[in-house]
């Protein structure tokens, strides 16, 4: 992993020393569950908190928490909302819409059709795809850093991003004319 990733993964002006699970759970949770909800789970609180559980029960055996925590993070939130749509597959043939955000405002509703437009098309793609496109825009994550996180090659990470941004395009432009 390059230093500007392992960097990128310290929570910002934290010291070694003062590193904790409380401080880190603070700075991460709703970015894990946010992560969660963007792959396509229904539950990402339950699959951000089950996260955090899994590190806690391994925060000792941690050779370095400040550095490793976070990738650990997202590994399991990735592999957390794996599973959970595999279930949801198999339990429902055709999943209900979630609604996440309460209908309110009508300032909302044009960001709110936005949202639901690319969401739809996100959950459109394929899983790797959706999971790329996930780490890289929305977590922000270099190639080498999705790369490791999904174990496979950086040349397979240029490869489906490139894919999964024409798709994600096309539907986009098909749906509602812009992109």
């Amino acid at each position: 992993m390059s230093e500007s990733a392992r960097e990128a993964d310290r929570p910002a002006a934290v010291e070694d020393a003062e590193f904790s699970f409380e401080m880190l759970f603070h700075q991460r949770f709703e970015t894990m569950k946010r992560l969660a909800y963007l792959l396509g789970a229904d539950d990402a609180e339950n699959i951000a908190q089950e996260a955090f559980a899994r590190l806690h029960q391994r925060w000792a055996r941690l050779d370095d928490p400040a550095e490793k925590a976070a990738a650990y993070l997202r590994t399991t939130v990735i592999n957390l909302s794996r599973s959970r749509l595999r279930h949801l597959r198999v339990v429902r043939r055709s999943p209900r819409e979630v609604l996440f955000d309460e209908e309110s405002a009508e300032s909302h509703a044009f960001a709110r059709s936005r949202h639901r437009h690319l969401r739809e098309a996100l959950r459109s793609l394929a899983r790797r795809q959706r999971e790329v496109l996930v780490l890289r825009y929305w977590m922000d994550l270099d190639q080498a850093t999705i790369a490791e996180t999904l174990g496979i090659a950086v040349g397979t990470v240029k490869a489906t991003t490139s894919q999964a941004l024409g798709k994600l395009r096309e539907r986009l432009e098909r749906e509602t004319g812009e992109w």
